[in-house]
């Protein structure tokens, strides 16, 4: 796995010597990389790159990622597709074949609860909190009912009812009284928490929708998400048994061990700067987001945790998360090609 490289800093500039991606602050350099070990940047908020750089890093197929300050994607610098357009085709037909697609759903709904479940369970070990343990027995049921599940409605409704569950212990695993969550809240996050899982989720589906399209696959089609404008569904159906992997798990490290204080948080005006006039002011009361000191944190320890391994059924070995990650993404390729029989999503230990 190449270097993933995040840069966070407003007034940076990225320039190239030689085959070196080169970070400036105040004229003066900072860290560099050898081109050729890079894998993705990421820029988060106003970054000057020279054109040099950008054709380097284009040269060397270096996934180049902007976003906001908040993490919302803006774009990335992409060369040619990939050739492969009898897959792409494949894709289109396959998943217009509602038998096919709600099989492929029902994998990834029963998948991403059981790894909801399995965290929860990780964390009983040392709460034994009652009303945790009755979210468990729920959402062993609903495992359950995700993958008898008739029809679509039927498979949304048992998600909703496996998320309300799993939101609302969620929130009793959150033992540093400083935190507190009382439910899931987006567009925009109303507490820290809110905001370090909204964050850390268009951080993961970024990156999922990069290895969609170096697979070769069309990220706008999924099997779950239904097709709607600017949606990356396919991405996102990926980004669902990965949530509680390496988002949830992560967010409860951060908050339990103190990495993350209050003072880590702030106000969209203060958090966001320049990037709040992308979002329409009226949304944005009452919201709460990383400040410049909390997104460091975490992305630091996001990184850190792309790194650690797992055990990975389908290698039957140890991996990296974010090999695991690709690995799913051509798991999903084959599946639609008809060369694996089924799609089995990455399942927590």
């Amino acid at each position: 796995m190449g270097k993933l490289v995040a840069v966070t800093e407003p007034g940076v500039s990225i320039a190239a010597e030689g085959e070196r991606l080169v970070i400036r602050r105040g004229g003066k350099t900072g860290e560099t990389f050898r081109l050729a070990d890079l894998d993705q940047v990421l820029f988060f908020g106003p970054v000057e790159v020279t054109h040099a750089a950008l054709m380097r890093l284009l040269s060397h197929g270096v996934d180049v990622v902007y976003l906001t300050a908040s993490g919302s994607f803006r774009g990335r610098l992409q060369g040619p597709l990939g050739r492969n357009i009898e897959l792409r085709l494949t894709q289109f037909r396959r998943l217009q074949d509602e038998a096919f697609a709600f099989t492929v759903a029902r994998a990834i709904v029963a998948g991403k609860i059981a790894n909801q479940r399995r965290l929860l369970v990780r964390a009983q070990q040392t709460l034994a909190d009652d009303r945790i343990t009755q979210e468990l027995l729920a959402l062993r049921h609903r495992i359950r009912d995700a993958q008898r599940a008739r029809d679509r409605e039927e498979l949304l409704g048992v998600e909703g009812a496996a998320a309300a569950s799993y939101f609302r212990a969620f929130g009793r695993a959150i033992k540093n009284p400083l935190f507190t969550f009382s439910g899931r809240t987006r567009r925009p996050p109303r507490d820290p928490v809110n905001a370090c899982l909204s964050f850390g989720y268009a951080l993961a589906g970024t990156l999922l929708d990069g290895d969609v399209t170096a697979a070769g696959l069309d990220p706008m089609i999924g099997a779950f998400h239904q097709p709607a404008y600017g949606r990356p569904s396919l991405a996102l159906d990926l980004l669902e048994e990965f949530r509680p992997v390496l988002v949830d798990a992560l967010v409860l490290r951060l908050v339990n061990r103190r990495q993350l204080v209050p003072a880590d948080f702030a106000s969209p005006a203060e958090a966001l700067g320049q990037d709040q006039l992308a979002v329409d002011a009226s949304d944005l009361d009452g919201a709460v987001y990383l400040a410049s000191t909390g997104r460091k944190v975490f992305l630091a320890e996001f990184l850190r945790r792309l790194r650690e391994e797992a055990f990975y059924h389908t290698g039957g070995g140890r991996y990296s998360y974010r090999d695991i990650m690709r690995h799913q993404v051509y798991h999903m390729a084959r599946v639609i090609k008809g060369e694996d029989a089924g799609y089995l999503p990455f399942e927590m230990r």
